[in-house]
């Protein structure tokens, strides 16, 4: 177990190692489609209710991830309750429970150092307990659904987090801490990552992935783009490391693309904008148009997605970021005119 030391904010790190025994993958399904569905097929499940955020469902997904870092070898944080960090806000003079779920990999020479790989797991939960006051129930007119599955929204990014988690876990040769963070409350405003980001010592995050929603592409390239480019060289550095890896999955010159969205302020409209704040080198990593029609609705379903290209995506993340969690490579934030 790692244990954090909480100061208001966090100013240091005490690890402490106990042994975990991460299950080892095979290469050829380490980034398996068939693995990646999986998990989406659980949390995107009507069983789940949509996933919103204090409810016995969302619940339910914590405990599912939880479960699949301690497979993956990932060890609970000391000062939590295992796995969870719980947090309360108000909505609408209403009490509400978050539960985000933190798992970390000790580093070896910069232990001190930390990447974080996150993503929301919470959604919008059904046409009752649904936040947004007069949402459309669907874009289908005839529909029975009642609940927002929230397949790609963000069980796909979820999936691809834990998947990492599990790489990682497997190879056990990070010279940085890597930290996991499921997020709750995203949907509420940022609530969960609002929370976690006043709890790190800025200086020692060297950057923030966050993944969201990278189950359905908007162009037949399907390369995935990066949230705020313009304000670290971190889109340089991931697609630098690709470009000399020469793998087959990105055999294109520049795999992670710019924003084609920036009207839509998606920088800080995710999980990365609380840690950016704090001018910790923070960006989300998405393949969704966000005005895409499945888009909060409940036609966000499991068989929407593309679990081919996902698995591209997470190979390509993964690679990527060995830099990173390496210690060799280190964003660092500017902003390009």
């Amino acid at each position: 177990m790692f244990r954090l030391i909480l100061t208001a904010p966090l100013i240091f790190l005490i690890l402490f190692n106990y042994p975990v025994v991460a299950q080892q993958a095979s290469p050829d399904n380490e980034f398996h489609p068939d693995s990646i569905k999986r998990i989406v097929s659980f949390l995107a499940s009507d069983q789940l209710k949509g996933r919103l955020t204090g409810s016995k469902e969302a619940e339910i997904a914590a405990k599912f991830i939880s479960n699949e870092f301690q497979q993956a070898g990932i060890s609970p944080i000391g000062g939590f309750e295992e796995y969870f960090s719980k947090f309360n806000f108000l909505n609408n003079q209403k009490q509400i429970e978050g539960i985000n779920v933190v798992g970390a990999l000790q580093g070896k020479s910069k232990k001190e150092e930390l990447i974080i790989f996150c993503a929301h797991y919470d959604h919008i939960g059904t046409q009752t307990t649904n936040p947004y006051p007069g949402f459309p129930l669907t874009a289908e007119k005839d529909s029975q659904d009642t609940i927002y599955n929230g397949a790609n929204d963000n069980a796909s990014g979820t999936a691809a987090m834990i998947m990492l988690a599990k790489h990682y876990g497997s190879l056990r040769n990070n010279e940085r801490t890597i930290i996991f963070i499921a997020f709750s409350g995203e949907e509420f405003g940022l609530k969960g990552s609002s929370v976690f980001s006043s709890l790190v010592d800025p200086r020692a995050v060297k950057a923030v992935i966050n993944i969201e929603m990278i189950g359905r592409g908007f162009s037949k390239k399907n390369n995935p783009f990066i949230t705020g480019g313009n304000f670290s060289n971190l889109d340089n550095i991931l697609n630098k490391r690709l470009k000399n890896q020469r793998i087959d999955t990105t055999n294109r010159e520049i795999y992670f693309k710019q924003d084609p969205f920036t009207d839509e302020n998606l920088y800080t409209r995710s999980d990365n904008f609380p840690f950016a704040q704090r001018n910790i080198p923070a960006h989300t990593l998405m393949l969704t148009n966000p005005k895409d029609l499945y888009y909060h609705s409940v036609n966000d379903e499991i068989e929407t997605l593309d679990y081919n290209n996902m698995s591209l995506i997470i190979k390509a993340i993964a690679i990527s970021c060995t830099g990173l969690v390496g210690g060799s490579d280190t964003p660092t934030s500017v902003i390009r005119r």
